[in-house]
């Protein structure tokens, strides 16, 4: 049987990997959070140069003809854009799923670890 003390020091460090588990969720939540933030303005200012390019070929095409083979290649390059912007986004999606796997196991072994020890010191 533990002691009072014990018991409250056993409880203390639970409690604080409980913590520091919380906390290292949050950092991987805020790290996500702020990449897919990042790529999503990245891709925000793709559109926004795509507007001002359709712009100024509306302005300077000589006919109409001009005007659909410089259509055609502001589409491919906008598409190319956003293919790429894409697979990065995805990218940072596989990097996420690591690291919370990764935290996730780390969290249930010291959970089992804690629970392990209570049961020791129980008996």
């Amino acid at each position: 049987m533990n002691t009072p003390k014990e018991n409250f020091e056993m409880l203390k460090e639970v409690a604080g990997n409980g913590y520091e588990a919380a906390r290292q969720l949050g950092d991987i939540n805020l790290r996500t959070w702020n990449n897919l933030l990042e790529k999503q303005l990245d891709m925000f200012g793709v559109w926004v140069d795509a507007g001002v390019k359709q712009v100024e070929l509306t302005s300077t095409a000589k006919d109409y003809k001009d005007y659909l083979g410089s259509q055609a290649t502001l589409t491919q390059e906008l598409a190319e854009k956003l293919i790429a912007g894409g697979r990065e986004a995805i990218s940072t999606g596989t990097e996420a799923q690591g690291e919370y796997r990764a935290w996730y196991e780390k969290s249930v072994q010291s959970m089992t670890d804690n629970w392990n020890k209570v049961g020791e010191q129980a008996s």
